[in-house]
């Protein structure tokens, strides 16, 4: 008698499931779009470049060239937490949350370059399991 696979439904029954993120920050080089167009691009930028889905708060910036230079350095060299936590306040309260909470989310940057506005970052912020599993 054969044996009897489970199915991906079956077996992953109790399983926390992978969490949306929290928040989304698109951070552009100045001049970025403009400030009737920026909101609908940055939803671009999430669409397109988004690991983690496109759930969650949306902030967007632009930074003078020199700030963003500095950003883009710090991001490529690993530096998620130090980088994400220099963005945040800038975007008032309800992303300054996250500032310094480590262990409660993951903040991952996505680099790319925009064929209209050149260098654009995207940060996301994912709540970790456990959270995710206390809001359940």
């Amino acid at each position: 008698m054969a044996k009897k696979r489970k199915s991906r439904r079956e077996s992953d029954e109790g399983l926390i499931p992978i969490p949306a993120p929290a928040a989304n920050v698109v951070v552009y080089r100045n001049p970025g779009p403009d400030e009737c167009d920026i909101a609908e691009h940055a939803k671009r930028v999430v669409e397109l470049n988004s690991l983690w889905g496109k759930g969650g708060g949306m902030g967007y910036l632009t930074l003078v060239e020199s700030d963003f230079d500095r950003l883009w350095d710090g991001v490529d060299r690993g530096d998620a937490f130090g980088t994400a936590f220099s963005v945040l306040p800038f975007l008032g309260p309800k992303f300054e949350q996250f500032v310094g909470r480590i262990d409660d989310f993951m903040f991952g940057w996505i680099g790319g370059e925009d064929p209209q506005y050149g260098k654009v970052l995207l940060l996301q912020i994912v709540p970790r399991r456990h959270l995710v599993a206390m809001l359940n």
